[in-house]
């Protein structure tokens, strides 16, 4: 599925060169792609944070978008490299789990192992394949590489289930599944599905009702509100609710009622 852009989400940061190398080799194969940076900035070997911003950006990123995504912990093994599509978007991820959580937004029509070794580089580093193999394979498929010279179509790959609320009458169990650069704790529990006078309960601390902004409080103080992304999430203004109160991913939480009840 040729494309004009390609989009890069990895934990590399960007004081080394591998991200430059990687664009370098995905435009030394499509020069016309346009090149979209997601993040870099994933915590280290962190599946989950890179699962839960793809699922977040997707849909903002142009029709058509494939996306780079490498956090690849146990890269050098014999774990697989995927190239996946649904029907606006394709990826290319390590076989880990990474992109389970698009399937939030669409499901996954296709899945292939990327096998076909004639699009890898010469020289294979059992450390980077996202140089050396993911890039080059990128940038020939953005060029309009068919399908089928990626390498067999696969349903065996690796799937991490979105964690759902659990919801009984107006009360929601939820849990904490990223925290962004602030440090808001962002849940899994999307707006929509509570009131504005709800009162939570987390981090052994009661949250009465869900504001508007971040400047609905005073400085110093926590909230909830429903963040960008569309998720419930708990924020400290002019601070991190997640150090201020020690709410890490996974760290539960659950409504407890109305402020009218």
């Amino acid at each position: 599925m040729k494309t004009k852009f390609v989009a890069f989400l990895t934990d590399f940061g960007t004081a080394d060169p591998f991200v430059s190398v990687m664009k370098g080799l995905v435009l030394s194969r499509a020069p016309k792609v346009t090149i979209l940076d997601i993040t870099h900035e994933i915590p280290a070997q962190d599946i989950h944070m890179a699962s839960f911003y793809l699922m977040a950006s997707m849909n903002y990123m142009p029709e058509g978008t494939l996306f780079m995504c490498v956090v690849d912990p146990t890269v050098g093994t014999k774990r697989k490299i995927l190239w996946a599509r649904t029907k606006h978007y394709q990826f290319i991820a390590p076989d880990n789990g990474l992109i389970s959580w698009v399937e939030q937004n669409e499901p996954l029509e296709e899945v292939r192992y990327i096998e076909n070794k004639k699009l890898f580089l010469k020289n294979v580093s059992m450390t980077f394949h996202g140089r050396d193999i993911m890039a080059p394979v990128g940038g020939e498929v953005a060029n309009g590489l068919k399908e089928e010279e990626i390498g067999p179509v696969t349903t065996e790959y690796i799937q991490r289930p979105f964690p759902l609320p659990e919801q009984a009458g107006k009360r929601i169990k939820g849990q904490i599944i990223a925290i962004d650069h602030f440090g808001n704790a962002i849940t899994n529990i999307r707006g929509g599905t509570y009131q504005n006078n709800t009162v939570f309960s987390i981090a052994d601390r009661l949250i009465h009702g869900v504001k508007p902004t971040y400047a609905s409080v005073n400085s110093g103080e926590a909230l909830a509100l429903t963040g960008s992304f569309g998720f419930l999430e708990f924020s400290v203004r002019n601070g991190s609710f997640a150090k201020t109160f020690d709410v890490k991913i996974g760290s539960k939480l659950e409504s407890l009622g109305t402020l009218d009840d």
